[in-house]
């Protein structure tokens, strides 16, 4: 007998497609899973309204016209659960759109904030100062973080001065340009050889205190990847103690990996959405400006691309930054990719385990069972016909009851 008849064939076109699309759906699910409960947002989004009109409300407050919103993941959709615990970080802007970096000191415009709500009765025992905002902490539940913004004069787009109490300095920003200039990248659609589906975009509301961002949305590629490179950067951390104060921030992920969507949509046709996940992640790296100063030290800079001065990888003056990244970054893309090779749930399960922690991972795995046992129970569940030889079969075939005899 021939070794060969002991070599496990390879899988054909349809089946590779329909691995791929069915760990897309895992990741879907799983990211779907690590976002802010409805419950949960319904409630951050009454204390968001509350903290809001207890600002408008100050007499020192209201005369520089404030104005509320959200920012960072909040208001990108990428929100990502904590790997331990269940307090999610919930972004603000309060903008004081009569107020001028010139003429108030970056303190005061903290003092007038967290004065405002730490002499209020309810807010008193809940506010904490940190360096670049103020803090209300709702136990076990989310934080706000309401960070105090002036105009930026010398931004023609519109950008923001948020203020640094330790370097005593204005630094540059523009949280509603990134959110306005993600969206629409977020909304491309990459050409799919064998499956269409849309990604919509997302409008901000406008005004004094703005609405909040839908929570039930169609999330996307884009949204997808940047909440699985996050999640993976928070058990990188765990599994890499001695490199945790060194990984990425979330806004080096998601810049980076927005850049590289956009350049991946335009390169070409792609299998599947899975590919596209792992191309974006592949391409992040191109993004990176490296220069070398004076003195022939490296520069490393991830512009904010909505306005000038704002460099997110400003800590990575330390090399060790970058090479943090770069160690992480080759840890997250053979995790992905790795997926595609693993053959049995229990092995894909074990794998997600590792890279984006056991909570969401085995709810999205025990519900999928579940499911699956009903669908068999009942006789219900079908093989999609592009896991089938024929990719253009057109009926789905009834899988019989398990009877577990092996009949």
């Amino acid at each position: 007998m021939s070794y060969l008849n002991y070599v496990t064939p390879a899988d054909s076109p349809a089946q590779q497609f329909a691995r791929k699309q069915e760990l897309f759906t895992l990741l879907d699910r799983i990211g779907q899973d690590m976002e802010i409960p409805p419950g949960r947002y319904k409630e951050a989004e009454e204390k968001y309204l509350a903290v809001s009109d207890v600002l408008h409300g100050c007499p020192t407050l209201s005369q520089y016209d404030p104005q509320v919103f959200a920012q960072g993941s909040f208001a990108l959709g990428t929100t990502v659960r904590p790997l331990h615990g269940d307090e999610y970080d919930l972004d603000f802007i309060c903008f004081l759109q009569k107020a001028h970096h010139l003429q108030h000191t970056q303190r005061q415009v903290y003092d007038y904030l967290y004065k405002r709500l730490a002499n209020h009765g309810v807010y008193s025992s809940m506010v904490e100062l940190k360096n670049r905002c103020v803090r209300v902490r709702y136990a076990d539940k989310f934080h706000l973080d309401i960070t105090p913004a002036v105009r930026n004069p010398y931004c023609y787009r519109g950008g923001l001065y948020v203020p640094d109490r330790k370097l005593v300095i204005w630094k540059a920003s523009h949280p509603k340009g990134y959110v306005e200039w993600f969206t629409p990248i977020a909304a491309l659609k990459p050409r799919l050889k064998m499956l269409e589906k849309a990604v919509e975009g997302r409008r901000v509301a406008l005004g004094t205190t703005e609405k909040l961002p839908e929570q039930q949305m169609p999330r996307g590629i884009l949204r997808r990847a940047v909440q699985f490179m996050k999640r993976h950067r928070d058990t990188y951390r765990e599994q890499y103690p001695l490199h945790a104060d060194y990984a990425p921030i979330s806004i080096v992920i998601t810049t980076l990996a927005a850049h590289a969507y956009q350049l991946a949509v335009g390169l070409g046709e792609y299998d599947s959405e899975f590919d596209v996940m792992n191309a974006v992640i592949d391409l992040m790296p191109r993004f990176i400006g490296i220069e070398q100063d004076w003195a022939n030290k490296r520069i490393y800079t991830v512009l904010n691309p909505t306005t000038d001065g704002e460099n997110f990888a400003d800590k990575w003056s330390d090399p060790k930054y970058y090479e943090v990244f770069t160690a992480w970054h080759q840890a997250a893309k053979h995790d992905l990719r790795n997926l595609e090779m693993l053959r049995g749930r229990d092995e894909i399960q074990k794998s997600l385990r590792n890279s984006l922690g056991s909570l969401e991972t085995d709810r999205v795995f025990g519900i999928q069972t579940q499911r699956i046992n009903q669908a068999r129970e009942q006789q219900t569940l079908h093989i999609p016909a592009a896991a089938r030889p024929s990719i253009a079969a057109a009926a789905a075939l009834p899988v019989p009851r398990n009877n577990f005899f092996g009949k």
